[in-house]
C-alpha cells in the first residue's frame, strides 16, 4: 500500500507542480495504541489522501483521489445513493432528500465508510462499484439532469443477495433466502425548488432472478420563509417484498412525520419533530408488528450572551399484542457565550412507562485566547449506579499548525488520552 501510494503521487506530481493546492497533514495517537494517519493534497480540480490506521490487532491502509471525471478509494455517497441503501430509514430532519446524488471523498480518519470506484465520461452521468471491504460490491449508474430549478436523478444499481433469514422463516411458506441471486434496483428522484418551497419525490422498484417485485415510494415537501419559519413533510413506504441493494431487509415499511419551527418572536424559536414509523411484518417476529411514534418539541430563548432552552422527547412503541412502552426525557440548558469564556450547563431526565430511571447533569466551561482554546467538561449519569466522566481539551493554533491534546475518563474504564497534530500549507 505505501508503494502504491508513492506511486500514486509521483503520477500526480506534475499536475501538483503546476496549480495551487493545499496540503493537509494529520496525525493522531492514542493512549489505547492506536494510530492515525491523514495526508491530504487538495487543488482546483482534484484531491488525493492516503489514510492510514494502526492498533495491535490489525493494520490498515488506503489511497483515495477524486476529479471531477472519475475517482478511488474512500468515499461517502449523498442524496439517492444514500437512501437507496436505507429506504423507510430517515426521519423529517433528515438532509439526505434534497441532497445532489453523488459520490465524495470520505474526509474522516482511520478506517470507516464504503469503498470504490467511480467514472464520470460525460455530465451528469456516473458509472461505479461500491461497496465494504467484507461485503459484496455494488456495482451501479446514475444519471442526472438539472434544469433551472428542475433536478432529476435516475439510478440503477445491480448487487448479489447476500444471505438472510428472517425469524420467522420457520412459519413461512417461503423458504429462508440463501444468498447468490442477482438483484437489480431501479430509482427515480425529482427535486423542483423554488424560492419558498421545496419538493422531492423518490419513486424505486426491485427485481431479478427468483426476486420478486417490490415497490418503493418517498415523498418530501418543505416550505420555508427567510427567519421566520420552516415546515417539513415526509412520507416514505415499501411493499413487502422491497429488498435494498445486496439484498439486505428495510427495517420499516412506512414512515411518516413532520419537521417544523419558527419564530414567532426574533429572540425565540420553537421546533418539534414527530414521525411514526411501523416496522415490516417479518422483521422482529411474525406476531409483533410492532409502530413506533416518536415526538420532540424545543424551545429556545436568545437573550444577549445567555441562551436558555428545554426539550421534552416521547417514544412509544405499541404492538398488536395491546403491549405499549414508552419513553420520555425531559431537558433543560443554560448557555452564557461570550467573547473568551463559554459556560454551559445541562439537566436530562429519562423516564420509561412513567417510571423515573436516569438523570444526566452536564457542566461545561470553554475559554478563547488569541492561539489557545482550552475545554472542560463533567458529566454525572445517576441510573442503577453513579457514573462520573471527564473531558479535556487543549487546541494550540498557528497559521498553518494546530496541535490537540485531549484527556477522556468514563467511568472506571482506563482513561484514554489523544494527540492530534494537523499541518495547513
Amino acid at each position: 500500500m505505501k508503494g502504491a501510494g508513492i506511486l500514486l503521487f509521483l503520477l500526480f506530481l506534475p499536475v501538483l507542480c503546476r496549480a495551487d493546492i493545499d496540503l493537509e497533514v494529520k496525525s493522531e495517537c492514542s493512549s489505547e495504541k492506536v494510530i492515525k494517519r491523514r495526508i491530504d493534497v487538495k487543488g482546483d480540480a482534484f484531491e488525493v489522501c492516503e489514510v492510514s490506521e494502526k492498533n495491535e490487532e490489525h493494520e490498515f491502509g488506503t489511497v483515495s483521489v477524486v476529479t471531477p471525471w472519475f475517482g478511488f478509494g474512500h468515499l461517502k455517497t449523498r442524496g439517492l445513493l444514500t437512501e437507496s441503501m436505507n429506504p423507510c430509514g430517515y426521519s423529517p430532519t433528515s438532509e439526505v432528500f434534497f441532497e445532489p446524488a453523488r459520490l465524495v471523498m470520505d474526509r474522516s480518519i482511520g478506517e470507516s465508510g464504503s469503498y470504490g470506484v467511480f467514472v464520470k465520461p460525460m455530465d451528469g452521468l456516473t458509472c461505479f462499484t461500491l461497496g465494504s471491504r467484507d461485503e459484496q460490491y455494488i456495482r451501479g449508474i446514475l444519471a442526472s439532469l438539472s434544469i433551472n430549478d428542475f433536478t432529476c436523478s435516475l439510478l440503477l444499481e445491480n448487487s448479489d443477495i447476500q444471505e438472510y433469514s428472517s425469524p420467522s422463516s420457520w412459519y413461512l411458506s417461503k423458504p429462508e433466502n440463501s444468498g447468490g441471486a442477482e438483484l437489480w434496483n431501479l430509482l427515480l428522484n425529482c427535486i423542483y425548488e423554488k424560492d419558498w418551497f421545496l419538493i422531492s419525490l423518490t419513486a424505486g422498484s426491485c427485481f431479478g432472478e427468483y426476486v420478486e417485485w417490490g415497490f418503493f415510494n418517498r415523498d418530501y415537501v418543505t416550505f420555508f420563509y427567510s427567519n421566520l419559519f420552516e415546515l417539513n413533510f415526509m412520507f416514505s413506504g415499501t411493499t413487502e417484498e422491497y429488498l435494498a441493494p445486496g439484498g439486505s431487509v428495510p427495517a420499516s415499511q412506512y414512515k411518516y412525520g413532520v419537521d417544523a419551527w419558527f419564530r414567532p418572536w426574533r429572540p425565540l424559536k420553537l421546533s418539534g419533530v414527530w414521525y411514526t414509523d411501523y416496522k415490516r411484518p417479518d422483521y422482529k417476529d411474525l406476531y409483533y408488528n410492532d409502530f413506533a411514534r416518536h415526538l420532540t418539541l424545543k424551545a429556545a430563548l436568545y437573550a444577549g450572551d445567555f441562551t436558555l432552552s428545554a426539550s421534552y422527547a416521547a417514544d412509544t412503541v405499541f404492538a398488536n399484542t395491546s403491549e405499549t412502552k414508552e419513553k420520555r426525557d425531559y431537558q433543560g440548558s443554560i448557555v452564557y457565550d461570550a467573547d473568551f469564556i463559554r459556560l454551559s450547563l445541562s439537566n436530562q431526565w429519562y423516564i420509561e412507562d412513567d417510571r423515573y430511571y436516569r438523570d444526566v447533569l452536564t457542566a461545561g466551561c470553554k475559554l478563547y485566547f488569541e492561539y489557545l482554546t482550552a475545554s472542560f467538561t463533567w458529566k454525572r449519569d445517576i441510573g442503577d449506579k453513579i457514573t462520573d466522566s471527564f473531558s479535556e481539551d487543549l487546541v494550540l493554533k498557528l497559521d498553518n499548525f494546530r496541535l490537540n491534546l485531549s484527556h477522556k475518563k468514563n467511568g472506571e474504564k482506563p482513561s484514554v488520552f489523544t494527540v492530534t497534530g494537523i499541518i495547513n500549507y
